[in-house]
């Protein structure tokens, strides 16, 4: 316990932690909780049903009755625009390039963890679609995600990195971005934030940590607003070559390491169903929208 948790509660002058949880200690019932997120596999229904963007599922079916759903084809791939719950569904391949940095060690990337089949990054992703990017980019301003802030390429070399003078224009912007990862599991249909299949490494005062992966995602979509053939989709490192990006630190500020868990992963060739859509939910509740 720390020294200000023991120190005494302004109201009664007893120890703080003890008037809020009394005497009884809470550390072992947190340890003995067992799954960490790590872990987690949130269970969504029978595999049976399928996949609702793979044509012949029960579940693709159901889709193409949803009046407020569009259904958009890309190759052997879809994607399901679903007006009422504010979502894009995209089905996608999982591939895996073992000389791209963080497939197979810990790596410095700003390419994309998902892209769009064709790009020039393609060889780098590990969810790969081959529906067009520019789909993708017009789809989510559909049902409501909006960009506040993208930056051109000639402007990267001045934008990078932490430093003083970094301000919020040295970072992209725009709505919040959740993106889960859904596939067939042991006969059951299951879900994970993309996230959970990735591990991120930073250097603490000159010692390496591996910790959880924490990015904050946002839709900015400059790459296709200048027209950045990469392919890229979702990116690490607040890069500006995709649509999506984990904007933690500034642009193209390239200092920590990934790595992909393959023992999360679903095996290579795998369909999966990539779900994108804004924390702001169904409701359209945007801070720049009216």
């Amino acid at each position: 316990m720390s020294e200000n948790t023991k120190q005494g509660c302004s109201c009664c002058g007893q120890d703080s932690y003890s008037v809020l949880v009394g005497d009884q200690a809470q550390d072992k019932a947190v340890e003995e909780r067992g799954l960490n997120r790590g872990q987690f596999l949130k269970i969504l229904g029978l595999g049976a049903l399928g996949l609702s963007t793979i044509p012949g599922s029960r579940a693709f079916a159901a889709a193409e009755q949803q009046q407020t759903a569009q259904i958009i084809k890309g190759g052997d791939d879809r994607m399901i625009v679903d007006q009422a719950n504010k979502e894009l569904r995209i089905s996608a391949s999982v591939t895996k390039n073992g000389s791209a940095p963080s497939i197979l060690d810990w790596g410095r990337r700003f390419q994309g963890f998902f892209g769009a089949k064709g790009g020039k990054m393609e060889s780098y992703f590990i969810f790969t679609t081959q529906i067009d990017r520019r789909d993708i980019d017009t789809s989510l301003q559909s049902i409501g995600v909006t960009s506040r802030r993208q930056i051109p390429m000639s402007e990267v070399k001045q934008r990078t990195g932490l430093k003083p003078t970094t301000s919020h224009s040295d970072y992209l912007d725009g709505d919040p971005v959740i993106c889960t990862i859904r596939f067939i599991k042991d006969g059951q249909i299951v879900e994970a934030a993309i996230e959970d299949f990735i591990e991120e490494k930073i250097s603490v005062q000159g010692t390496d940590v591996i910790k959880p992966y924490t990015p904050h995602f946002v839709y900015h979509g400059t790459a296709e607003a200048i027209n950045f053939p990469s392919g890229c989709i979702l990116c690490p490192s607040d890069c500006n070559g995709g649509i999506i990006t984990d904007n933690v630190l500034p642009l193209k500020t390239t200092v920590n390491y990934y790595r992909v868990n393959w023992k999360r992963m679903p095996a290579v060739g795998t369909k999966v169903e990539i779900v994108l859509r804004s924390i702001y939910g169904p409701n359209r509740l945007s801070s720049t929208q009216a």
